[in-house]
């Protein structure tokens, strides 16, 4: 599977589709099934093994894909190598129930007992590019000027140039103010700090760091992303209060330790990847895959046979 990631890109596809008959629905539980079922039905038609290590969480009420479910006509079979798998059937379930931006399908996979896993909801993190991580290196711990200090020098571009990526939420108002206290510009996003990350690495996003406390699983996803495009990334597991559950920094080679491939397509329109687009011949996807072994990206525009419609509500 990590050879042929491709496999991985049917996944997120058949799930986005499914997510994406629940646009504009205001029904999160529904497209969480929908999603979940339909990420599930598609792992179990390909000839590997996967273990979930890093699921929906049953905090979330989810409809499964749970850590420790097994999924690949090979799953749970004795002797058999089982492949670790993060997954968000939905990263966005707000956005794409409320026609909103950002929503992605994701998944990444790895080696065996590779995947750092963590009973905490939460990570802060910091995120950059590859042509910033090839200059300098940025640390989560480091006082917010020193960090605009090094990445300006990187970048070449002054504080006012800057654009740092940080999700809207009251617990990082004091962040903000420093932040604008410092002369850089914000993007503020309201979900899908994932695709916030994949940015920094994305010349053509304007994006330069991604900043905050987002969610555990999505950071053990991201380090996927992340190590596959030779960015930069740290994150530290953290308590709802954002006070440190562990004192340990982790950088991506603790968060994900082997080669690992990382597939994602676009539920709705985001700065990384258009949603899904309902056309006479069929659904049509935007998509990326990666590989962390060669450093590959694909981007993927897909057109699906079939009688696939836009459900009836």
């Amino acid at each position: 599977m990590l050879d042929n990631p491709l496999e991985l890109l049917r996944v997120t596809e058949a799930t986005a589709i499914a997510a994406s008959q629940w646009i504009g629905t205001g029904d999160k539980l529904g497209a969480d099934q929908a999603a979940t079922e339909a990420m599930r039905e598609r792992f179990n038609r390909i000839e590997f093994a996967g273990k979930i290590e890093i699921g929906e969480g049953k905090k979330d009420k989810s409809f499964g894909l749970f850590a420790g479910e097994t999924v690949g006509t090979l799953g749970g079979q004795k002797g058999v190598t089982h492949y670790e798998l993060a997954v968000d059937p939905i990263d966005g379930t707000r956005p794409t129930v409320s026609s909103g931006p950002e929503a992605l399908s994701v998944l990444a996979i790895a080696e065996e007992n590779a995947l750092l896993t963590t009973e905490e909801v939460y990570m802060n993190k910091i995120a950059y590019g590859p042509e910033v991580a090839s200059k300098a290196e940025l640390h989560l711990l480091d006082p917010l000027p020193k960090i605009i200090e090094r990445l300006s020098a990187a970048t070449g571009k002054s504080p006012s140039g800057i654009v740092v990526c940080i999700l809207d939420r009251p617990r990082h108002e004091k962040i903000i103010s420093q932040l604008r206290q410092l002369g850089v510009r914000i993007k503020l996003i309201q979900d899908c700090d994932i695709s916030g990350a994949i940015a920094t690495c994305l010349p053509r996003s304007g994006i330069d760091l991604l900043y905050g406390i987002g969610g555990s699983p999505e950071g053990v996803i991201t380090a996927c992303a992340m190590k596959c495009l030779r960015g930069g990334f740290e994150a530290q597991i953290v308590k709802p209060d954002g006070t440190p559950a562990d004192p340990k920094v982790y950088a991506i080679h603790d968060l994900v330790q082997s080669h690992c491939a990382f597939a994602a397509t676009g539920i709705t329109d985001g700065s990384l990847l258009k949603g899904v687009r309902f056309t006479p011949r069929g659904p049509l996807t935007h998509s990326v895959v990666m590989r962390s072994k060669t450093g590959t990206v694909r981007w993927v525009t897909a057109q699906h046979g079939g009688n696939v419609t836009r459900l009836s509500i």
